[in-house]
Order: C-alpha cells, then sequence, then structure tokens
C-alpha cells in the first residue's frame, strides 16, 4: 500500500473512531490536511474498499473500515500510545480507592480496569480447586464422528464432538477409549502437562490424527478448568452507538454467559505481540462477537500469572486500549502498587 493511500485508510480509521458514522471525501478534506482534492480521495477510497481495507455501509454514505482495514491498522499504521498525565492520575486514584487488595482480587481488578478502558473487562485467574477426571468414553454419534465424554471429580460432564478420520474402524476407536481410561482416569487437570500428551500421542499405535484431537480437547478442558473468569463493565457496550440494536446486544450478553467459551478464547494463544494479542471482528470466532475486538494480556499479579481481556466495538481505540495495558502490565509485573 502507497503512502497516500496509509494516509487516508489512518484518517478514516481515527474519524470512525471517534464518530461512529461513515467518512467521507469532504469530511476528510475539512478534518486533515491531506493536502488532496475531495475527487483524488474518491478514488483512492475506491481503490481501499476493492482492496478490502474500507467497506460502504449504503449506497449514499461514506465508508467505514473493515475488519482487514482495522488488522493493517493495528500492524503496521498505529503509533505506541503513551498514557497522558491526566491518564495516570486517574489511574492511581482508581488503584488507591481499589486499596492495596487490588492484585490480590480479581473482582476489584476486573473493576478497575473496565474503568479505565470503558470496555468490558474479563479476567481469567487459576482457580482455587482443581478436579479431577473420573471417567472418560469415546461414544459413536454417526459414522464419521464420535462424542468425547469426560466426567470430572466434582460431577461437571463435558462432551465434544469429534470427527473420525477416514479409514479408522468401530474396533480402534474402542482401544483408544481403553487406553485413554487408563491413562488419564485419576490425573488432575493441572497435572495435564505437554509432556503427558506428547507422551499419549507416543504410546497410541491407533490412528495419530484422531488422538491428537483428544489430545487437544483435553488440553482445552484443563486450561479452562484451571481458571476462575471474572466479569466487569458490561453497560460500557451499551454506550456505544454500534449496539443500539437491542438484538445484537442480547446476542453479545448471551455469548458472555457462557463462561467456559470465553475462557477458551481467552487461555488461546494470544498472538505474537509478547503476550499480547488482539482479534477483530471474525478472527474471534464467534458469530456474536463479529462487531467486536478483543485485547488478550498475560500479567502477572501477587506472583500469580492471570490472562486478562478488553471486549470493545470493531471500532475500539486500539492504540489507548493497548497502550494502557501495556502500562499496566509493566506496572504490576514490577510490584508498583
Amino acid at each position: 500500500m502507497d503512502e497516500r493511500k496509509r494516509l487516508i485508510l489512518n484518517a478514516i480509521i481515527q474519524d470512525y473512531i471517534y464518530s461512529a458514522e461513515p467518512v467521507g471525501s469532504r469530511t476528510l478534506v475539512k478534518r486533515h490536511r491531506i493536502g488532496l482534492s475531495p475527487a483524488t480521495i474518491r478514488n483512492e477510497m475506491a481503490d481501499l474498499e476493492e482492496m478490502g481495507y474500507l467497506q460502504q455501509p449504503h449506497t449514499s454514505a461514506g465508508r467505514i473500515p473493515s475488519p482487514r482495514g482495522y488488522r493493517f491498522y493495528v500492524n503496521t499504521i498505529m503509533e505506541d500510545y503513551v498514557p497522558s498525565p491526566g491518564e495516570l492520575k486517574k489511574i492511581g486514584e482508581l488503584i488507591a480507592a481499589a486499596g492495596l487488595t487490588l492484585p490480590q482480587s480479581p473482582r476489584q481488578m476486573a473493576k478497575f480496569l473496565a474503568a479505565v478502558t470503558n470496555y468490558i473487562s474479563l479476567i481469567a485467574g487459576p482457580a482455587d480447586n482443581l478436579q479431577e477426571i473420573r471417567h472418560i468414553n469415546l461414544v459413536p454419534y454417526s459414522i464419521s464422528s464420535v462424542i468425547c465424554v469426560i466426567v470430572l471429580s466434582d460431577g461437571a460432564v463435558k462432551h465434544h464432538a469429534i470427527g473420525i478420520p477416514e479409514g479408522v474402524n468401530p474396533g480402534e476407536i474402542e482401544a483408544l477409549a481403553r487406553f485413554l481410561q487408563k491413562n488419564l482416569q485419576g490425573l488432575k487437570l493441572n497435572e495435564i502437562t505437554p509432556r503427558i500428551l506428547a507422551g499419549l500421542k507416543a504410546d497410541f499405535t491407533g490412528s495419530q490424527r484422531l488422538v491428537e484431537e483428544i489430545s487437544l480437547l483435553v488440553k482445552h478442558l484443563a486450561l479452562v478448568h484451571a481458571q476462575d473468569l471474572v466479569m466487569d463493565g458490561t453497560a460500557n457496550l451499551l454506550k456505544e452507538p454500534e449496539f443500539r440494536d437491542i438484538q445484537k446486544v442480547r446476542e453479545v450478553f448471551e455469548t458472555l454467559e457462557q463462561g467456559e467459551q470465553i475462557l477458551r478464547l481467552l487461555v488461546a494463544d494470544p498472538g505474537p505481540m509478547d503476550g499480547l494479542g488482539v482479534r477483530i471482528g471474525p478472527e474471534i470466532g464467534l458469530d456474536s462477537f463479529a462487531d467486536c475486538s478483543l485485547v488478550v494480556a498475560t500479567f502477572l499479579l501477587a506472583d500469580r500469572q492471570v490472562t486478562l481481556g478488553v471486549l470493545g466495538p470493531a471500532r475500539m481505540q486500539y492504540a489507548k486500549t493497548i497502550g494502557l495495558i501495556r502500562w499496566l502490565q509493566e506496572y504490576f509485573s514490577s510490584g508498583g502498587y
């Protein structure tokens, strides 16, 4: 992308983040010193739309960023954000109001983060009680799938459909079920390490694709059940113009109620940004979050590693949100509190 297109894309994203209104060429001329005529800007906007970085919600409207446009902005254009003295003062006041127990209290941390970012905060920290696997079985579901059923020591039953690779016969599935029961029964979820899972795959002589799928399922189960989820700031989403649609808000809130699903999002690999990742719209993987963005980061709080998420509209103030989280990461990891 040439410099002129980058300049126009950046200006459109900045305007749309703050106005939530489609941006037209004349608006860009008035608000930004681009030095181009409206006609030239319209041509560049049309090119950006054709390239997939912009979209036009209505024929007569201006353009808005697409998920690809936001991704390009976050990866390439966005400048580092440093909290202002006023923002740092506000953060200090919020920390003081929360008291010295802030690092030890996920509830207080979630409330604090929601107040700082004005978005929804999600905190996943180590759970107090970890469960054991009491029973694991593979139940035939169709000619191409089985249900992996896992019963935990607290009575919880987890099940997940898994596709059967071509060429795997019922006898091999039964053998795998016996193998899993023998090797996983009685293990605490926090004892299921990558080494344990690698050993399962090495020791089982049948379908490696099938045992790989189950290993991933058990890994996610261990990660999810090793975490407690705390959430705050859901009302912040109602302040955003794109969530005036009650049905859209209902879908987001219903998904947020699915604690295990949200934990899966948080404990997944955050991405390449030094322990901080940004997932935009469809990248989150949930239809109800298609108009949202999720920033995920890992913190060290009172010697406990926690995963933090900030959920907001796709029209998120990315630079500010990421800048604040980076600052908080350093502050809490250094024991600045």
